[in-house]
């Protein structure tokens, strides 16, 4: 696209084809072009069309001018992708959506989410990254050991992740789809956040706000160390955690919150017997009554009866 600016290099497009008498597409270069500018942007890109209009209809070609206009507007409102929507759980609404939008990655997919143990979830990741998408994960180096935690069997799969090293938490909750989408919220990556808890999350394209997510990600990206995990004898899984100088074994860091967390969801641990709960009318009726259930599953559990140690400190 050489040095032109956004706007500069779409109405070039459009002026270079007033002389055409064939129907066309938009090239996948304009189409990049529309959708990376903002609304300012937006609203000088009409002015410049109109402006372009009047110069292009001088003389006998004005209606050719306002056709040649009514098409441009067309292509760009057909070309222009924009969404925005606010989501609200308990309920299926925010990892459905989460899910439908991931699935339809075809570049990239960044995520930088505080904890992940929604099977489901790890598994449409995954699934993404062996279409080939590139995808990155950030997310808490003391949540990743937490039961039913997807992180280590992730970066097992080949996706890079990246964790941070500190007593403190990385507590974002965010993802970028192909540089265009943004998410975020409260919405953790648990069963919990979808059966109980109230939590929201955002979807938009607006690019202002998908611009200032995808610096900060990449900002964290080069802060945090990157993990690596490989498959023991006995078929656990080791954890290392590196920055390039520091290399530090992560299987010797206990989330501070294990001991007073309890784990009731037998399809989240992977030593638990789960075959009487893989349907989906089984589990609402296995978590009809969540007391008894947490008492049933773990007779020694304290206060907080969260089945995936969704904690927020």
């Amino acid at each position: 696209m050489s040095s032109k600016s956004n706007v500069d290099y779409i109405v070039d497009f459009f002026s270079e084809k007033f002389l055409s008498d064939k129907g066309y597409d938009l090239p996948a270069s304009v189409v990049k072009a529309l959708n990376d500018i903002d609304r300012a942007e937006r609203g000088e890109l009409k002015s410049r069309l109109f402006n372009e209009a009047k110069r292009l209809g001088q003389g006998s070609d004005a209606v050719k001018a306002i056709r040649w206009l009514e098409n441009a507007f067309d292509l760009i409102e057909k070309n222009s992708f924009r969404m925005h929507e606010v989501l609200f759980s308990p309920g299926q609404d925010i990892p459905e959506n989460i899910a439908f939008h991931i699935s339809r990655a075809t570049k990239t997919l960044d995520l930088c989410v505080y904890t992940i143990s929604d099977e489901l979830l790890g598994q449409c990741i995954k699934a993404v990254h062996k279409r080939g998408v590139k995808v990155r994960l950030i997310t808490d180096n003391n949540k990743m050991h937490d039961t039913g935690s997807q992180v280590k069997d992730l970066a097992r799969a080949g996706i890079s992740v990246k964790v941070d090293n500190s007593k403190y938490h990385m507590h974002n909750k965010f993802g970028l789809i192909d540089g265009r989408i943004a998410f975020t919220g409260s919405y953790n990556w648990t069963y919990t956040a979808k059966a109980f808890n109230q939590e929201n999350l955002v979807i938009t394209t607006n690019y202002t706000i998908v611009h200032a997510f995808a610096n900060e990600f990449e900002q964290l990206w080069d802060q945090m160390f990157t993990l690596r995990v490989k498959q023991r004898r006995d078929g656990r899984l080791h954890a290392s955690i590196s920055n390039g100088t520091v290399h530090l074994n992560a299987d010797a860091i206990v989330s501070p919150d294990d001991e007073d967390e309890h784990h009731f969801i037998p399809q989240l641990n992977p030593t638990a017997n789960t075959q009487d709960y893989k349907t989906r009318a089984a589990r609402k009726a296995f978590f009809k009554n969540k007391k008894n259930n947490a008492q049933r599953f773990d007779k020694k559990e304290k206060k907080d009866n969260r089945p995936d140690n969704d904690i927020e400190e």
